[in-house]
């Protein structure tokens, strides 16, 4: 029988180039510096490749709810400054869900497009919405602009008089 010490950690990830978005997989992460070592390849790999979007899946692996103190919270903002203005996480047990449930609750408090999904293709399909969301954008600056003008053409004009 081999002692618990002894057991070695069968982590591994794979990190590829997709054409709209970076796909980061993650298997068996056991501990913190596990995900340390994932998160900095991540933030090497969008670097070098550039993509507007990382996909983040998480499997067979324990949840982390210590995000800040363990300041992995840190690579997340990383990676949105690098290039990646959508961050989607995913994992597949109900756990790994609520903990990124937390990171995206922490990343929304500092301004960073992250979303937690449950399943694949859900995550992929808001990664590929960024162009329908920017157009809402737009439409609403429009709609703004316009309201402004509006309200400014029923306030009539504004008539200085001098001090006096």
């Amino acid at each position: 029988m081999v002692p618990d010490q002894a057991v070695r950690s069968t982590m591994r990830y794979q990190i590829t180039a997709e054409a709209g978005y970076l796909r980061a997989e993650l298997f068996n992460r056991e501990t913190v510096e596990e995900t340390r070592a994932f998160l900095r390849a991540v933030v090497r790999e969008n670097a070098k490749h550039r993509r507007p979007c990382v996909l983040i899946l998480v499997r067979v692996s324990k949840p982390i709810f210590q995000v800040v103190p363990h300041r992995l919270i840190e690579y997340i903002e990383q990676l949105s400054r690098t290039s990646a203005s959508r961050i989607a996480l995913v994992g597949d047990t109900r756990d790994l869900h609520m903990s990124h449930e937390y990171i995206e609750l922490l990343a929304r408090q500092r301004r960073l497009n992250v979303r937690s999904f449950r399943d694949e293709p859900a995550a992929i399909q808001w990664l590929k919405d960024q162009r329908k969301a920017e157009d809402r954008r737009q439409r609403q600056e429009r709609r703004q602009r316009s309201d402004r003008r509006e309200q400014e053409r029923r306030a009539g004009p504004v008539y200085l008089q001098p001090a006096g």
